[in-house]
C-alpha cells in the first residue's frame, strides 16, 4: 500500500501512453465479464490506477506551474480524453454492465450500476459513425480549453506588479504590508490576498481604481498583453462545442444535459429557485446600498465597495477585520480545526514528515481509534507559479488495498520575517469549507472506487460537506480553539466574538444577489442563444443594484465555469446552501458538535458517498426534506 504520491514524474507523455494502452486491454477483458468483479470491480481497479497519476499531473500544473511541465501536461489530455471517450463508448462493454442487471446484486451495486449505465448514455455509447467520432474529438478540444483558459488566467494574473511607496499605503496596518514588503520597498500584484488588502484598508481611491482595473480586465484584450492572454475566444469555443456536445445526446442545450446528473429536475425549476432568492433579498440588499451610499457620501464605484464596507462595519458593530487577524495564527487555527473535526466524527488529524512537493505543504494523517483512515496534504500559501481560488482534489479513493488521500489547496497569507501566517476570519472559513470536501473524500466507507467520498454524487451534492462545514467557524467553542493571539497569547475575547457574530451577516443580501447573478448568468449562458457578455448584462436587469465599469471582464478568468467543473451547474452552491443551513439547524437544536445528530451526518452522508440516491442519504440523516427558509435564516434574510 504507497500512501506516498510520485511527485516527480518524469516521461509523463509516454507514462500515460503506455497506461491508457493498458486500460484498454482491461477493457477488452472486461466487457467478455458476467459479474461484478469481472466488470466493475476491473475496469474500477484500473481508473484508479490511471487516476492517481492523472492527479498528480493535474495537481503539479495547478500548484507548481512553469511552462516546460505544461507543455508536456497538455499533451497528455488528449491521450486521457479519447481513453475515457473510448470505454464511455464502447458498445460492448456497455452491454457488459447492463447484463448485470440480471445477476444478484446488492443495493449499493444494484444503485451504482444503474448510475453507471446512466453515464453511459449521456457520454455517448449510442453514437455511430462520424457522430460518434465528431463527439470524441470535441472532448478532446474541451479539455486543451480547459488547460488554456487556466493557463491564460494565471499568466495575466502575474504580468501586473507595480511598485508602490509607503506613503501611498495610507490605511495598512503591519500585517498589510508584511504581504508586500520586498528589498527595494512595496510591491503590489493581482494574488488575491494581496488584491483583497487593496480593495479592502488602502485609501489611496486612485491606486484601487487601477489596482481594480487590472484585476477585471485579467486574460482580456484590455490586458497588458492582450494578444496572449485574451480568453474571449477559448470562452466562445469552449461554449459553442457544450452546445454541440448537447445537441448531438439529443438536448436542446448544455444546461438540459447539465442539469441531467443534478439532484433538481429542470432548468426551470433551478431559475424560479435562484429568482425566488433574488425576489427575497433584492429590498434588502438596496437598503444595503443605500446605507453604504449614505455613509460613504459619495457616488460609489465597485472599488469603493470593500473599503466603505469596511469603514461602515467598523462603525456599525465596533471593530475592523484586522482587528481579528492578530487573533488567528495558523498554527492555532489549524489545531482548533483538527480539534474540531476529532469532536464532529471522532477521528484524529495528525500533521507528519513525509517527502512533498513543496515546502509550504504540510501531510495530515486521518486516523480512528490509532488506525489510519487516510491523508491530507494541505497547500495554504500563495504563489505566483500556482492557480488562483482554492479546492479540493482526489489522489486516491478508498479501496480494498489503499487508503483515500486528498489535495486541499487554498491561496491564503503566508509566513513573512520570522512571523507566522496570520489569517483574516474570511480565510478561515475557506479553509473550513475545503476541509468539508476533503472529508466527504477521507472518511467514505464505501469501498467501490466509483462510488467513494465525492465520487458518484450530484454536483449540487458535493457542496454541502464543505458548507455544512463552514457553519462550525463561527461558535464560540470553536474559535476559542483555534483563536491565540500573536502577542498576549489570549483567545479571542467574548467582546470581540460578539462583535463577530453581530456583523457575521453584514450586507449578505447584497452577497446573495452576487452569487444569484453569478448562478443565474451560468445557466442563461449554457442555454446557448447569445453572447455570454450579453447574457450577464441581460441577468444583471434583475440582480445588480450597482452599475459594473465598461472594463469588467470578469467572466475572461471564472474558473469555476470555464476550466473547472460547474458548468451550467455554479447554481449548487446556493442549492447546498440550503441543504447545509437546514442540517446544521438541525444537528444544533439536537446537540451540535460530539451528538448523535452530528455523527448521523457522518454515517449518512460523508460515509455514504455517491453509493446511493444523495437525496435518499439526506432523508435518512435529516428526517425529511430541507427548505429554503433555513438559508434565507443563516443569511439574516427576512422571509
Amino acid at each position: 500500500m504507497n500512501l506516498i504520491p510520485n511527485f516527480k514524474p518524469k516521461n509523463i507523455v509516454q507514462s500515460i501512453e503506455s497506461l491508457s494502452k493498458k486500460g484498454l486491454q482491461v477493457v477488452a477483458q472486461a466487457q467478455k465479464g458476467v459479474d461484478w468483479n469481472s466488470v466493475i470491480t476491473a475496469t474500477d481497479d484500473f481508473e484508479c490506477e490511471l487516476g492517481r497519476l492523472t492527479s498528480v499531473n493535474s495537481h503539479l500544473n495547478a500548484v507548481m506551474f512553469t511552462d516546460e511541465f505544461n507543455e508536456q501536461y497538455e499533451k497528455t489530455l488528449p491521450i486521457i480524453t479519447n481513453f475515457y471517450s473510448d470505454i464511455s463508448s464502447n458498445k460492448a462493454l456497455y452491454a457488459a454492465y447492463k447484463n448485470l442487471k440480471n445477476t444478484n446484486l446488492n443495493k449499493q451495486q444494484q444503485y451504482i450500476l444503474q448510475e453507471s449505465i446512466d453515464g453511459f448514455e449521456l457520454s455517448g455509447v449510442g453514437l455511430e459513425g462520424e457522430i460518434s467520432d465528431r463527439f470524441k474529438a470535441i472532448k478532446e478540444r474541451l479539455s486543451i480549453l480547459s488547460n488554456t483558459f487556466s493557463k491564460h488566467v494565471l499568466k495575466s494574473t502575474n504580468e501586473w506588479k507595480k511598485t508602490v511607496t509607503s506613503d501611498m499605503l495610507k490605511g495598512y496596518s503591519e500585517v498589510e504590508l508584511a504581504k508586500i514588503q520586498t528589498d527595494e520597498g512595496y510591491e503590489l500584484n493581482l494574488q488575491v490576498p494581496v488584491y483583497m488588502d487593496v480593495m479592502t484598508y488602502l485609501d489611496n481611491r486612485e491606486l484601487r481604481e487601477e489596482v481594480y482595473r487590472a484585476y477585471v480586465s485579467r486574460a482580456s484584450e484590455l490586458g497588458i498583453t492582450s494578444c496572449d492572454y485574451d480568453n474571449k475566444s477559448v470562452m466562445d469555443e469552449i461554449l459553442t462545442l457544450r452546445q454541440e456536445m448537447a445537441s448531438i445526446l439529443g438536448f436542446e442545450n448544455y444546461a438540459q444535459l447539465s442539469i441531467e446528473s443534478k439532484m433538481v429536475e429542470s432548468v426551470e425549476q433551478i431559475i424560479d429557485f435562484l429568482m425566488n432568492l433574488v425576489k427575497c433579498s433584492k429590498s434588502q440588499a438596496q437598503a444595503e446600498l443605500d446605507e453604504l451610499t449614505k455613509f460613504a457620501g459619495i457616488e460609489l464605484q465597485p472599488w469603493d465597495l470593500g473599503f466603505y464596507s469596511e469603514q461602515l462595519k467598523e462603525k456599525k458593530f465596533g471593530f475592523k477585520k484586522s482587528d481579528l487577524t492578530p487573533y488567528f495564527p495558523e498554527k492555532k487555527v489549524l489545531e482548533g480545526l483538527f480539534l474540531t473535526i476529532e469532536r464532529l466524527y471522532q477521528v484524529s488529524v495528525t500533521p507528519v514528515n513525509e517527502p512533498t512537493y513543496h515546502s509550504d505543504v504540510q501531510v495530515l494523517e486521518i486516523k480512528k481509534q490509532d488506525q489510519l483512515i487516510g491523508k491530507i496534504y494541505l497547500d495554504l500559501y500563495a504563489r505566483e507559479d500556482k492557480r488562483g481560488g482554492a479546492w479540493m482534489a482526489d489522489y486516491q479513493p478508498l479501496t480494498k488495498a489503499d487508503k483515500p488521500i486528498a489535495f486541499v489547496v487554498c491561496n491564503l497569507n503566508s509566513p513573512s520575517k520570522g512571523k507566522p501566517a496570520l489569517f483574516e476570519f474570511d480565510e478561515i472559513v475557506t479553509i473550513f469549507h475545503e476541509f468539508g470536501h476533503a472529508l466527504h473524500h477521507v472518511l467514505t466507507k464505501v469501498k467501490y472506487p466509483c462510488a467513494a467520498g465525492i465520487s458518484g454524487v450530484p454536483w449540487d451534492g458535493v457542496e454541502l460537506p464543505s458548507q455544512y462545514m463552514e457553519f462550525f467557524c463561527y461558535e464560540r467553542d470553536v474559535i476559542k480553539q483555534m483563536s491565540e493571539h500573536i502577542d498576549t497569547k489570549k483567545p479571542l475575547p467574548d467582546e470581540l466574538y460578539s462583535k463577530l457574530i453581530d456583523s457575521k451577516n453584514f450586507q449578505s443580501a447584497m452577497g446573495m444577489l452576487r452569487q444569484c447573478e453569478f448562478s443565474l448568468w451560468d445557466l442563461k449562458t449554457h442555454l446557448g442563444v447569445k453572447d455570454t457578455y450579453e447574457v450577464l448584462t441581460e441577468v444583471r436587469e434583475q440582480t445588480a443594484i450597482i452599475p459594473a465599469i465598461d472594463a469588467n471582464r470578469f467572466l475572461n478568468t471564472f474558473g469555476h465555469i470555464f476550466s473547472g467543473g460547474y458548468a451550467a451547474g455554479y447554481f449548487s452552491y446556493k442549492w447546498a446552501e440550503v441543504l447545509a443551513a437546514d442540517a446544521y439547524y438541525y444537528v444544533q437544536e439536537n446537540g451540535g458538535i460530539g451528538s448523535r445528530a452530528s455523527l448521523d451526518f457522518l454515517h449518512n452522508i460523508l460515509e455514504k458517498g455517491g453509493s446511493q440516491d444523495f437525496m435518499v442519504s439526506y432523508e435518512a440523516f435529516r428526517g425529511k426534506k430541507p427548505e429554503i427558509n433555513a438559508l434565507l435564516q443563516s443569511n439574516g434574510i427576512a422571509t
